[in-house]
């Protein structure tokens, strides 16, 4: 899932989410500002 203009991150390594970053092993990625409403979204109907 593109959750950034420079990232596109697999479901299945998501470690952590923690507001706007994603923790994927040692990497930290943002969440953009574009991509927000669409990653929670999908991550409130993944979880339940």
């Amino acid at each position: 899932m593109r959750v950034h203009r420079s990232f596109i991150v697999s479901l299945d390594h998501i470690e952590s989410i923690s507001k706007n970053v994603i923790h994927i092993g040692t990497q930290q990625i943002a969440v953009g500002d574009l991509y927000k409403e669409q990653f929670t979204e999908f991550m409130s109907r993944w979880t339940s």
